[in-house]
């Protein structure tokens, strides 16, 4: 199964998104959006003025098809959608490896096509649009699992007493899952990064910053 991202807190919290030869959920119709505000001043006899006054929280929007033909329940999908939504949560979005926004995001607005139901009366086919809002918080703490460029590559060093595991050193916009990709291949590695630091991440995989030092398991 080859796991290309997902919405949520983390990957196995979340909504994962999948392409295998039993299961099928990608993203599609993707939008991502930006807007600037100024002030115009208006002058006597001549031409306005326009002063920039700051930047708005970006948007960015997506539909997903959710049926059981490929493999998805699609209630389970939806009220995971709903939660985050409900209890406001500050979600990851990763798609392909990479982390998009600075920080994470909120779920704005969720609507839900049902196109098809089955026999029993329970969704069978479901198409879902989904509105994201930027979530921001200062600058020196937009540096967690969504900064949208991924770090430089970088080799890890080896370190002598770790039984043949390496080191690596965060960057800033690096996320475990782009380190799992990066170092292993496959970002959905990243929960053997995570279970071999918990006591320097935290609760929280998706809180990790610049200039922490993880063991790399072999």
């Amino acid at each position: 199964m080859a796991v290309i991202g997902y919405l949520g807190k983390s990957a196995d919290d979340g909504i994962q998104f999948v392409v295998s030869r039993e299961t099928f959920r990608t993203p599609k119709n993707m939008i991502w959006s930006g807007s600037a505000r100024y002030a115009t001043h208006e002058r006597h006899v001549t031409h306005a003025l326009t002063e920039f006054t700051g930047l708005d929280p970006d948007n960015f929007s997506f539909d997903i098809l959710l049926t059981k033909e490929l493999g998805v329940d699609p209630l389970e999908d939806i009220v995971k959608i709903f939660t985050y939504e409900r209890d406001a949560e500050a979600v990851g979005l990763v798609i392909g490896g990479k982390a998009y926004g600075k920080y994470r995001w909120s779920i704005k607005d969720h609507k839900t096509k049902m196109e098809y139901l089955d026999k029993a009366g329970d969704m069978y086919a479901v198409e879902v649009s989904v509105e994201l809002l930027e979530y921001l918080k200062g600058e020196d703490q937009n540096t967690s699992a969504a900064s949208p460029a991924p770090a430089p590559a970088a080799t890890p060093a080896p370190a002598a007493d770790t039984g043949g595991s390496t080191t690596y050193t965060v960057k800033k916009g690096d996320n475990l899952w782009t380190i799992a990709k990066r170092l292993y291949g496959s970002g959905a590695d990243y929960t053997k990064i995570y279970e071999a630091n918990k006591d320097v991440i935290g609760k929280n995989p998706n809180l990790i910053y610049p200039g922490q030092t993880f063991t790399i398991p072999g």
